[in-house]
């Protein structure tokens, strides 16, 4: 896909969700280079406690979420939306469980196949290109699964959360962190604040964080918790660091360098996140929940 269709195809909600699988795709495949920069193997934000660096914040996600899901030894587990499998690796490392890492971005899933992660970890770890809102897999496959800031991607939620749970077993936790938009927001508001970091993110629409437990109940789960990132600790320092990834993008990714439109859209990209997750119209959520039966 060529960098002025993939402008177009951004361009409206209705148009990312038409062609989400070919824009996150596209999308994913021009800044990976450019997060790798920043963000090493994880592509994503984290809450922080006083003194934490960017690697130590994100590994105490990871490790929050294997924890909560009771991750352990011996289990199958699936991560969807794996990114380039930084995460995988990680919760594969700390519990011992052999971790299958589900990503529509072709381009990222060869990255991670790619990273010769040797060892008993590297043995334990699967990437599948494959869509969360159809898994190919068995049905009660896992034993639980997992997703970091990767299914505000899809089109439609309450179909991947129930993909999600047909491929667990009766028990199993399905535990994750994702972006959201605030309750109630005027289609104004929404248009004002949610939609620019939609577009400069590719993502079709965000859903409210009041709903999330309604949507995974409806899909066969049942919700432990539900929380914000800053209930946990601070959010701020994510936005410098966000800084540093959208101006890397005027140094290009070598062979297949943005254009300057896509330079414009990805360098608003964290301002319009930041300042919607200030004025409370984006939230960073997490949840803890347990497949039924």
């Amino acid at each position: 896909m060529q960098n002025t269709e993939y402008l177009e195809l951004v361009e409206t909600s209705g148009d990312r969700e038409k062609n989400y699988a070919r824009v996150v795709d596209r999308y994913y495949e021009l800044v990976t280079p450019m997060c790798r920069d920043v963000w090493s193997d994880s592509f994503h934000l984290a809450w922080f406690t006083e003194g934490q660096q960017l690697p130590e914040a994100q590994s105490a996600l990871q490790r929050w979420l294997a924890d909560r899901g009771g991750f352990a030894a011996g289990d199958a587990l699936l991560d969807v939306g794996c990114g380039i499998g930084g995460p995988a690796a990680a919760i594969a490392e700390y519990t011992g469980a052999d971790v299958t890492g589900v990503n529509i971005c072709g381009h990222q899933v060869r990255v991670a196949r790619a990273m010769n992660r040797t060892g008993d970890v590297g043995r334990r770890l699967t990437f599948v290109e494959a869509d969360a809102m159809a898994l190919p897999f068995a049905p009660a496959a896992f034993d639980g699964a997992f997703s970091i800031e990767a299914l505000c991607y899809t089109p439609d939620k309450d179909r991947a959360y129930a993909e999600v749970a047909k491929v667990l077993k009766g028990g199993g936790a399905f535990v994750g962190v994702d972006w959201f938009c605030a309750d109630d927001l005027s289609d104004a508001d929404y248009e004002r604040w949610v939609e620019p970091m939609c577009r400069a993110f590719a993502i079709p629409r965000l859903i409210p964080f009041g709903a999330v437990e309604g949507h995974l109940e409806a899909a066969g789960f049942e919700v432990e918790s539900v929380s914000r990132y800053s209930d946990h600790g601070d959010i701020e320092p994510n936005w410098r660091l966000c800084a540093a990834n959208s101006a890397s993008a005027a140094g290009g990714n070598g062979s297949d360098t943005p254009t300057e439109s896509f330079e414009t859209l990805l360098q608003a990209s964290v301002p319009a996140l930041r300042d919607a997750c200030r004025e409370g119209k984006v939230i960073m959520g997490c949840w803890v929940a347990h497949r039924r039966g």
